[in-house]
């Protein structure tokens, strides 16, 4: 009987470690979008991403790239909203279409006019 109370906390013992290594906890909290609940990192490392994938296809200078990051991060909170709204699945996609195309004019104005036709013609 011993040696089963013993093997039980053990297995107890195994999981509960299992468990708490599966969470992460970087001091962030979640932001409301839309009804769901999502992490600020995640705007983040998308904007990141999508800086540097601009810098290297259009060879930018870091003041651009960082404009291009801030541009992306204020729009990043809008389709997330859009995404997670309610709505059909059509008044969702014009709501998309709306906002993609007040993002490229926000890029009109930070990419000179080479380097936007450029971004134009890689999107397609």
């Amino acid at each position: 009987m011993k040696k089963v109370i013993l093997w039980s906390f053990a297995l107890l013992a195994l999981i509960s470690t299992h468990v708490n290594a599966q969470t992460e906890t970087t001091g962030e909290k979640p932001i409301k979008v839309g009804n769901q609940w999502q992490m600020p990192k995640d705007a983040i490392l998308r904007s990141r991403a999508f800086a540097q994938k601009l810098q290297k296809s259009l060879n930018l200078d870091q003041s651009t790239t960082k404009k291009v990051f801030n541009a992306y991060m204020g729009n990043a909170k809008s389709v997330d909203e859009i995404r997670m709204g309610k709505g059909s699945e059509k008044e969702k996609k014009d709501a998309m279409a709306a906002n993609q195309h007040a993002f490229d004019e926000s890029l009109k104005t930070i990419l000179s006019p080479e380097q936007f036709s450029k971004y134009l013609k890689s999107k397609t």
